[in-house]
């Protein structure tokens, strides 16, 4: 599971950590920076993926031209803060490669590059906690044959950086981070490098990034296309997996029931002239309902309960505006389907939110890793706070109702009070 994502010179963002749980909830005023989160987490996805620096900010086309990779909002030119040549992303990790627990960092700072010059790995490190030293450092070294390569050198736990220093190095292109090229390269002779970078590469790779599309999810799709896309591609084939067991094809129906004011029995998948599905909703009765004439907020019900319970979930997942689509009145059952699936252990999710009703149905764990992304008045970055690290909150909570608190802007200005009173401490002599 990811603790934190600390980032440094990224968007908006000078310094900013984000402490994470389960289920991570992001609340905030348009513009506050709540989708520079997901761009932060994308890019370390991407770079998962085997993408260049380049396509990973900006895109990655294939054969016949397909769009494979949608870059980052911005691109190269606002990935960085206010003209900054550089930012960083570390990500503290709780692993358990091979049965052992261990907590794990990882941190890469990018330089975005000019036009005479592509962006590339500035530097890179795998620290594990309670290691002296880094398993692993990379920078960029000029020193070596290749200008534009790296120096990836390994850590001996113990020893002094003057000593460490000297272990084994081996030159990789810094067009990528060595974390991935570690793990493919079959001449690397590390174990324990190895297996730590494989664990982390195999979770920044099982990330998905719901943003979902109508139109997309009304798209017949194939019989073994399990993977739900991220604009809900796939639908229909993914829920027809699910209902492959009873079990869970009654709780699927159990689910529908409960978010829809549709008398759901059971599903059908229809095929077309070429073998392609589309999910029909069975009504008692005897009433279909196909996605094509299924509502908007129908749809997004089904996909994300199509993430959650498929057959080959993700174990990151991030949803923008969970609420959208949704009735007020129906959004606690789904809250409820997260925080009931997140404890299970296998899946951690990320959502932002502009809905207070949302903060009011959340457990009081999920309450725990909910966070407030703010911009302070007359200040170019944004910041990140735990809700219940705001001076006086764990107390207004328990006698205010904490979507009463969102929505009249009670947060936004406790932090801004409580900042004020700082800045002005500090610069009282």
């Amino acid at each position: 599971m990811i603790r934190y994502l600390k980032l440094e010179r990224f968007k908006n963002f000078q310094e900013a950590t984000l402490p994470m749980g389960p289920f991570t909830v992001l609340v905030g005023t348009n513009a506050s920076g709540k989708s520079n989160l997901r761009d932060a987490f994308r890019v370390l996805h991407g770079l998962s993926r085997g993408y260049t620096i380049a396509e990973t900010l900006g895109e990655k086309w294939i054969e016949g031209g397909v769009l494979q990779w949608r870059g980052i909002r911005g691109g190269t030119r606002e990935a960085a803060f206010h003209g900054a040549q550089s930012f960083a992303l570390e990500l503290g990790f709780t692993l358990e490669p091979e049965g052992l627990r261990q907590e794990v960092v990882y941190r890469i700072e990018v330089n975005v590059g000019s036009t005479l010059a592509p962006p590339h790995v500035q530097a890179e490190q795998l620290s594990i906690s309670g290691q002296k030293n880094p398993i692993y450092t990379a920078r960029r070294e000029r020193s070596l044959e290749d200008e534009n390569s790296f120096e990836l050198r390994l850590g001996y736990d113990g020893l002094p950086p003057e000593e460490a220093d000297q272990g084994p190095s081996f030159p990789y292109g810094d067009d990528r981070p060595a974390l991935r090229r570690i793990v493919v390269d079959q001449d690397f002779y590390q174990p324990e490098v190895k297996r730590y970078a494989s664990a982390i590469i195999h979770a920044l790779e099982s990330m998905r990034f719901l943003d979902l599309s109508p139109e997309a999810m009304r798209i017949p799709s194939l019989p073994g296309q399990t993977i739900l896309g991220d604009r809900g591609e796939n639908l229909s084939s993914v829920l027809q997996a699910i209902c492959q067991s009873e079990s869970t094809r009654n709780g699927l129906v159990e689910w529908v029931r409960a978010l829809t004011p549709l008398d759901v029995v059971d599903f059908e998948f229809v095929p077309d002239q070429i073998g392609r599905l589309l999910v029909t909703l069975v009504e008692q009765g005897g009433k279909r309902v196909s996605a094509y004439s299924a509502s908007d907020g129908t749809l997004r019900f089904l996909a994300i309960i199509a993430a959650l319970l498929g057959p080959h979930p993700a174990s990151f997942y991030f949803f923008e505006e969970l609420e959208n689509g949704i009735h007020p009145t129906r959004l606690h059952l789904l809250t409820s389907l997260i925080e009931r699936k997140v404890s299970q252990g296998s899946i951690q999710v990320v959502a932002s939110s502009h809905s207070p009703q949302l903060l009011g149905m959340l457990g009081p764990e999920s309450l725990e890793h909910a966070s407030l992304v703010y911009r302070p008045e007359g200040s170019p970055g944004a910041r990140i706070r735990r809700i219940l690290d705001i001076p006086e909150a764990s107390r207004v909570i328990r006698e205010q109702a904490p979507a009463d608190l969102h929505a009249s802007g009670w947060f936004e200005d406790a932090v801004a009070f409580v900042e004020g009173a700082d800045s002005q401490s500090e610069s009282t002599p």
